[in-house]
């Protein structure tokens, strides 16, 4: 799913502002997020982890026509506040898989916070607001018809967060052919690596839309893992089918809570 911005006028030029809680371990890095690295505290981990699904962070135009995907920056705000005073840390959806399938360790409390498509508050707005509590986000970002520039991306990336690929033009996989399926799957994977030198674990189903024929392209393409729109706690014995929370404006900080209290 997806829809216009609010508009937002940053030149291409604009870069996240250093500081923040920087990582001891990333001493030549300083725009690197505290928990953008494994902590001293963290311990192994192989249990269901949630992943929140945002998309705009903003207010909807009148003509917007996916109004509910909008969540405004107030409510953002609260959510990232609600979660760090309930003992939740956010981490990358890498870190997670690292902890589940190769002994690499996570917070007591691990969220994943994603951010689909490539909306300009995600980097304007989610960015910093992230940075506050040290955290990385996980950017889906469709190589085609994103608002973000490239500096943006490179600043988020800088700062920590996971690039996860979100297909070329958002499209139905379930609808393409072979071909077709292919090109947005795992060619979308190779734009991104060759243009930010990332290595794109992970995989991000536009709205959630796949079959047994679109995992089998996603396995192809030597993604980690994949992310539905599935209503529920990720699990390790489903990496081809991550649950994800939707966020919507409506939610709240007390929708939120009834998430997460429902893993």
């Amino acid at each position: 799913m997806g829809s216009s911005l609010d508009g937002a006028t940053d030149s291409s030029s604009t870069r996240a502002a250093s500081g923040g809680k920087a990582s001891s371990a990333a001493a030549g890095k300083p725009d690197l997020v505290r928990n953008a690295t494994p902590q001293s505290d963290w311990q192994p981990y192989t249990g269901p982890v949630p992943i929140l699904e945002y998309h705009v962070l903003g207010a909807p135009s009148a003509d917007a026509p996916y109004p509910e995907l909008y969540v405004a920056r107030p409510d953002f705000h609260r959510q990232m506040d609600w979660l760090e005073e309930h003992g939740y840390e956010a981490v990358t959806l890498e870190a997670v898989e690292d902890a589940w399938y190769h002994g690499g360790t996570l917070p007591d409390k691990p969220v994943v916070l994603s951010f689909d498509d490539g909306y300009r508050p995600q980097f304007t707005f989610a960015l910093p607001e992230l940075r506050k509590h040290g955290w990385p986000g996980v950017l889906n970002l469709k190589t085609e018809g994103s608002d973000l520039y490239t500096s943006n991306v490179e600043a988020m990336i800088d700062a920590g967060w996971e690039l996860a690929a979100h297909t070329i033009h958002h499209l139905d996989l379930t609808t393409l052919d072979a071909e077709q399926l292919k090109e947005e799957v795992s060619g979308s994977r190779q734009i991104l690596r060759r243009e930010y030198g990332a290595s794109i674990a992970n995989f991000c189903y536009p709205a959630g839309q796949f079959d047994e024929t679109v995992i089998a392209a996603v396995k192809a393409a030597g993604y980690t893992g994949a992310t539905t729109e599935i209503p529920g706690y990720a699990t390790r014995e489903a990496p081809d089918e991550l649950a994800r929370f939707e966020i919507l404006g409506s939610t709240g900080v007390s929708g939120l809570a009834e998430d997460l209290a429902s893993g």
